[in-house]
């Protein structure tokens, strides 16, 4: 039996564009899909005709021989008979569908819910869907990402402003998730809501930094400590620690103090650095300004 031509099959001209049949194709699809028409061979047919002509005239190749050739053209490459693939089916309603026992069933194209229509025609029920998940960025201070902390936001999820209670972990690391089952949006026909996230940002702090779980602590001293050396007192998230600077303690050296730096959520613990920073007096009195003038006397001195 000779087959039915492609334009005639979708309604539409040679002229038409690749939109043009899409649409087309997408009339027949609705109008004779196997799960809307059940034990209706007629209909499964048409829409298999259908799905063929769609899937050749959407081809720029495949369209190219058909027009030049025919049906010809086409078995010559592989394309005769009664051959259709899922592929187009999906380029044209997105992927939703899936093959099943005998036609397709899946979710939405243009806002068509084509699952939830092709159940109704059969007298099911809509099959229940779990609701998206909301996320979004909680700022958090440096201390309170270390030591833990529980806030209370509001959030906008699913049109609404919801109260949360938020419990920071000790230890929790920027970029870091917390997960509040079921408090994301609404679901669909019964379904589940989804859940929230929350990913942490940590603002920075003005001497403090964190290297995954070390803590590194910026000291300021001044040039005279730095040469001469001396005892350091230095204050961490509010604990003390004394720390002695060895004479010609240079910027930028880091002295680290085992055990005291941040415990993550997994109770690893890391190390606390202290890194010195030399602070250079900018209003010198005459008396200071004197001094230094002997000392780099007697610095040229010694070098000679």
């Amino acid at each position: 039996m000779s087959k039915q031509d492609y334009y005639s099959v979708l309604g539409v001209s040679k002229a038409s564009s690749n939109q043009e049949i899409k649409k087309a194709y997408k009339k027949l699809a609705m109008k004779y899909h196997p799960d809307k028409n059940p034990d209706d061979a007629t209909a499964e047919a048409k829409f298999k005709n259908a799905k063929e002509a769609y899937e050749v005239l959407t081809d720029t190749d495949k369209r190219r021989k058909y027009d030049q050739f025919g049906h010809a053209g086409l078995e010559n490459n592989g394309q005769g008979g009664r051959h259709y693939s899922q592929d187009g089916f999906n380029d044209m309603f997105g992927g939703g569908f899936s093959q099943r026992e005998r036609g397709f069933g899946g979710q939405s194209f243009d806002g068509f819910d084509f699952e939830e229509m092709f159940s109704q025609s059969r007298g099911g029920r809509s099959r229940a869907q779990k609701g998206q998940d909301s996320e979004f960025v909680f700022t958090v201070d440096f201390v309170d990402a270390v030591q833990g902390v529980e806030k209370v936001v509001e959030l906008p999820v699913n049109g609404e402003t919801k109260k949360i209670k938020v419990k920071i972990p000790a230890g929790i690391k920027d970029g870091e998730k917390i997960r509040f089952t079921g408090k994301g949006s609404a679901g669909v026909n019964g379904g589940a809501a989804g859940d929230l996230l929350l990913t942490i940002a940590t603002r920075e702090h003005a001497f403090l930094e964190r290297d995954n779980n070390d803590l590194i602590y910026t000291a300021s001293v001044d040039m005279v400590m730095a040469a001469l050396g001396g005892e350091l007192e230095v204050n961490v998230l509010d604990k003390r620690f004394k720390l002695k600077l060895p004479a010609g303690t240079q910027p930028g050296r880091k002295f680290k103090i085992k055990g005291k730096g941040v415990t993550d959520r997994k109770g690893a613990t890391g190390d606390l650095f202290v890194q010195i920073k030399v602070e250079i007096p900018q209003d010198l009195t005459e008396q200071q300004r004197s001094l230094l003038e002997q000392f780099k006397a007697l610095t040229e001195v010694n070098t000679l």
